[in-house]
């Protein structure tokens, strides 16, 4: 999908006079977005919609067109050129800025500085923990970023860069803030690794939105649980649709497991797995994020 709209001076650079354009637009080839600016079929909408505004789709949603998993934003941010006669739009905020800027897409570290201006922190852990995954930006280039910034830091020392989906990271900031330790991405031997693992023996598996739909992934994960349980783990599985719609009532559940001191081996566990030869050596596990 395209990103970045169409000027005048391109178009016709291109071969494009302003009759070729003229019917390029009567012929829905071309869509014109305001004066000198036309978008393609293929456009991304928001990008579109930045333009027709008279900026650069910037924050948040620009991160989300680089390819990040964001939080659902209900508004269009975008940035302008101070000066700069601006649409007015229903839903669009506006991040002025000092710069000579063309209508477009900002870049990743443009989008990321105005997202942490204006993001509320919970989305900021999101994006950031998405950017990691998804090496969109050197690693070593993000931390660089967020250190520069009191809030950058706050975001940093909540960043996970082994978080594999939004949805992770969201489980991840509920446990914190409910003030449940747990580890994430804990290799199980025999089993493989998982989401995260609270006390001895409670595990959380956060089910990511792309594996919706696909019978075999379902399979699969019921084989580990089953598994899981053989062992003697307790496995709280929350869905896509659960996180995003009720993350506090599955946070309720796992609050009652770690109050109940489920979540930690008893001598009777021990004993019965043992004799299984199901127990397992927590020295043996290799968690890829310490307990927050």
């Amino acid at each position: 999908m395209r990103t970045q709209p169409l000027s005048t001076r391109h178009l016709h650079d291109h071969g494009l006079g302003r009759r070729d354009i003229r019917q390029a637009v009567d012929a829905g080839m071309l869509v014109r977005l305001r004066r000198g600016w036309y978008a393609t079929a293929d456009t991304h909408p928001s990008v579109a919609a930045a333009t027709r505004v008279g900026g650069r789709l910037t924050c948040l949603e620009a991160l989300k067109v680089h390819g990040a998993w964001i939080l659902p934003e209900p508004a269009l941010h975008v940035r302008v050129s101070s000066g700069i006669a601006v649409r007015p739009h229903r839903g669009v905020r506006i991040h002025w800025s000092p710069e000579r800027l063309t209508p477009g897409l900002d870049g990743i570290e443009e989008a990321l500085d105005s997202a942490m201006g204006c993001g509320d922190l919970r989305s900021l852990v999101v994006a950031i923990d998405s950017l990691a995954n998804h090496r969109l930006i050197p690693r070593a280039r993000l931390r660089a970023l967020l250190h520069a910034t009191a809030r950058g830091r706050r975001v940093l020392a909540l960043h996970d860069p082994a978080a594999e989906s939004g949805i992770e990271t969201l489980v991840r900031l509920a446990l914190r803030r409910h003030r449940i330790r747990a580890r994430s991405q804990v290799t199980i031997p025999g089993v493989g690794r998982v989401d995260f693992l609270i006390g001895d023996r409670l595990v959380i598996e956060a089910d990511g939105f792309e594996w919706h739909g696909s019978r075999e992934a379902f399979e699969r994960d019921r084989d580990r649980d089953r598994e899981l349980v053989r062992r003697g783990f307790v496995v709280i599985r929350l869905s896509y649709a659960r996180v995003m719609g009720d993350l506090d009532g599955a946070m309720l559940a796992v609050l009652d497991v770690v109050r109940r001191r489920d979540h930690r081996w008893r001598a009777v566990h021990r004993t019965q797995l043992s004799e299984s030869g199901y127990l397992i050596d927590l020295s043996s596990m290799n968690p890829r994020q310490a307990e927050s």
